[in-house]
């Protein structure tokens, strides 16, 4: 697959690929043209012949030749690899057709289990009384078939000896997920028995697994599963991630894309309800917890996202979750509540009330009023307790968001929530360790953490991309103090000077982000920030002087401001000192803020 990737990138320049898309014009040293994945009107996309990458400054998205061809075209990587090797002219080497084969018989066989079910829903006594409930619950005849709704009747090998029967072997079967091998070892049985079966389509409409519904009250006996479950999915197969699919994306790209809106929801009832409804933006994710994979398939397709979950217990905790990756990824949140209490969910919805749907889907509210309200019902906010764990579920939300008027807004609608001062909120948010989601599993080595916080922090970096030497400026000024470089400066500084030392036989970007910071969202970090410094000196070159007295600039005022802000500290921590009447303390406090100030003079 590598030699694969690599063969297409030699074959196709970037530049000819995205200008067979896009009007690029030329901007010094890079081309620039406005950004198909949203709104502007000033050019912000930008490509670069030299790194062979783009880059949008408006909304953040960048990569390579297969990413542009993945969000362009809204396909996957397997996918984009192939359409560019067919642009190339590249024959795919053996192992790529040797997997597709396997996937092919995968497909095929999956979509053979399809028919099977199908054909039990609509033809079999038992399959009847399936086709009469889905019925009841508001279906139309021709949406049950379009969406191959099925029925697997209650037995153990019907469907594996259906497929035996057609050339499928149990091994295959096995691989698609759709039997399960008996612990005595004595063979195979049906995974989906006595269940209404939902096909689950990828992007091209291939059906890659299944959800099979419980159909019948009866409590069922499943070696090595609890009984009775009321939905069992396929398992994770070589065609089936459940971390990158969403049910009915397939039929709801074109809707998504043309309304620039996509509604999310939880069923796979919800979906097809909401789609005979006239609302065709609906997706699900299948009661299982969203994922970045998720979010990035949306934002193919827009920017803007609602959330409509269940509002029992597993629904909450998949709206938490949603909404901290999906702000993560910038997404423009809103929130589609249902306001009746006989409908717990947009399937039930619909089935009271029709194509009224519609106009309720459209009726997005604020995320952050939405979460500020769930969580003073989920705890007593008149409680100091209850008012501590709704700040600590809150807060860290509107932290992340990136206007000061905004977030003072809802600072202040928290605050009358639980009836205590927008200061002590404020100084509670400034102290709060973000919880959410994202943060978890990071390795303390990597920079990811450290990037792209801080605007003059950032610039200083791609200056210094831009010529590496500036570095040895930092050595030079025994006046400035490394202790207050912050940890990101401190970090970046190390290893420009590691790159001096190592030699230049290989470019400086190619060094940071083949080397030494080789994960993905590093490297498109350090990408853009080169594009950046490419973008501010076009000609830095005949302006080397010019060029170093702005990094010293920078550099500068970076110092005074980490000084100030140690300043401010020791200030605070004597004066609670005194308060204590801590004297050598605070003796101690005014000595150190004396040294400190001192510096300030230096700089």
């Amino acid at each position: 697959m590598t030699n694969n990737v690599e063969k297409v990138k030699e074959k196709v320049d970037i530049v000819d690929l995205i200008s067979s898309y896009l009007k690029l014009q030329k901007s010094g040293v890079n081309y620039k043209a406005n950004c198909p994945f949203h709104n502007e009107k000033t050019p912000s996309f930008t490509v670069s012949s030299e790194r062979q990458m783009w880059y949008c400054f408006g909304c953040s998205r960048g990569g390579d030749h297969f990413s542009f061809v993945q969000e362009i075209e809204g396909v996957d990587f397997p996918e984009a690899l192939r359409l560019l090797a067919r642009r190339a002219g590249i024959e795919l080497d053996q192992f790529d057709r040797s997997f597709q084969n396997t996937k092919t018989r995968l497909l095929a066989v999956s979509e053979l289990a399809s028919k099977f079910f199908q054909k039990q829903l609509w033809e079999s006594n038992s399959g009847q009384k399936a086709l009469d409930y889905l019925k009841s619950r508001g279906l139309k005849e021709e949406t049950i078939q379009d969406y191959k709704l099925g029925f697997a009747p209650d037995s153990w090998q019907s469907l594996i000896d259906f497929l035996k029967n057609r050339s499928f072997r149990d091994q295959e079967i096995f691989d698609a997920g759709l039997s399960v091998r008996r612990e005595n070892g004595s063979g195979y049985y049906d995974r989906f028995r006595s269940r209404i079966i939902f096909p689950i389509a990828d992007l091209n409409g291939q059906i890659v697994g299944f959800t099979g519904r419980v159909f019948e009250t009866r409590p069922e006996l499943v070696e090595g599963r609890e009984a009775g479950a009321k939905y069992i999915n396929t398992p994770q197969t070589a065609i089936y991630d459940k971390s990158c699919l969403l049910y009915g994306l397939d039929k709801a790209k074109m809707p998504i894309r043309n309304q620039d809106r996509c509604l999310l929801m939880e069923g796979n009832m919800d979906v097809i309800l909401s789609h005979q409804a006239g609302v065709g933006h609906a997706v699900a994710s299948s009661g299982t917890a969203l994922t970045d994979q998720h979010l990035k398939m949306i934002r193919r397709y827009t920017n803007n996202l609602d959330l409509c979950f269940d509002q029992d217990a597993a629904g909450q905790y998949a709206t938490d979750r949603g909404i901290g990756l999906a702000l993560q990824q910038s997404f423009n949140l809103g929130v589609v509540l249902i306001d009746d209490p006989n409908c717990k969910d947009p399937a039930d919805y619909v089935q009271k009330y029709g194509d009224k749907w519609q106009a309720k889907a459209q009726e997005g509210h604020s995320i952050f009023d939405f979460y500020i309200k769930s969580a003073c019902r989920q705890f007593d906010s008149s409680t100091a307790n209850g008012k501590k764990v709704i700040a600590q579920k809150v807060l860290p939300l509107l932290k992340r968001i990136t206007s000061p008027v905004e977030r003072a807004y809802w600072v202040g609608e928290l605050a009358l929530a639980l009836q205590t001062k927008e200061e002590t909120l404020n100084a509670e948010m400034e102290v709060l360790v973000l919880s959410l989601e994202q943060n978890k599993g990071r390795s303390p080595e990597k920079l990811v953490e450290l990037v792209g916080s801080d605007t003059l922090e950032d610039y200083l970096i791609s200056l210094l991309i831009l010529k590496p030497d500036l570095v040895l400026r930092t050595s030079a000024e025994q006046s400035s103090p490394n202790q207050f470089y912050s940890e990101k400066v401190k970090t970046f500084l190390e290893i420009f000077k590691n790159y001096l030392i190592v030699g230049q036989s290989i470019k400086v970007l190619d060094y940071l982000t083949q080397i030494v910071l080789p994960a993905k969202a590093d490297r498109m970090y350090l990408e853009k920030s080169y594009l950046q410094a490419q973008e501010r000196w076009p000609d830095w070159l005949e302006a080397k002087n010019d060029l170093q007295n702005e990094f010293e600039f920078i550099l500068h005022q970076l110092q005074k401001r980490n000084i100030n802000s140690k300043l401010a500290e020791l200030e605070m921590a004597i004066k609670q000192a005194e308060k204590r009447k801590d004297k050598k303390l605070v003796v101690s406090l005014a000595g150190e803020f004396q040294n400190t100030a001192q510096f300030l003079g230096k700089i």
